[in-house]
């Protein structure tokens, strides 16, 4: 089995710009912005303060493009050709290294918030839409 293999970079560009477009509405004050504001325990003016819109979001790019990129790679290893597939693989990736992780971090912070629900389940998104992604256009 060869580690790296062949995998779609347009594909894996389309996950990176979707992962941005999902990150703004995840955290917009219509889906869960109050609640993670709360967690973060800053205020909106707060974070505007210091918040440099193409750094962060230029960096989060970056960073869902080697996440992309890593489960291009472990669905084409994995011989993944389906839409369903992808996503099972997604799912999968998210339970044992984004939410077990983010637990185990919050039980030896010695606290469960709200935060995990919030930061986990937008890592949840971006996999399965990456997944969909991934998984059609291998199709």
């Amino acid at each position: 089995m060869q580690l790296i293999v062949p995998v779609n970079y347009l594909a894996i560009f389309v996950c990176g710009v979707i992962s941005v477009g999902l990150g703004v509405v995840w955290h917009s004050p219509i889906i869960l912005g109050k609640t993670w504001l709360e967690e973060i325990e800053r205020s909106d003016d707060e974070l505007k303060k210091d918040f440099n819109p193409f750094r962060t979001h230029g960096l989060s790019f970056i960073g869902n493009l080697f996440i992309a990129y890593s489960l291009a790679q472990l669905l084409a290893n994995c011989g993944v050709n389906t839409i369903i597939e992808g996503i099972r693989i997604s799912f999968l990736c998210w339970i044992g290294f984004v939410l077990a992780p983010m637990f185990t971090n919050s039980l030896f912070q010695g606290r469960f918030t709200w935060m995990i629900l919030v930061d986990s389940g937008y890592h949840l998104m971006v996999l399965l839409v990456f997944g969909v992604v991934l998984g059609a256009w291998t199709i």
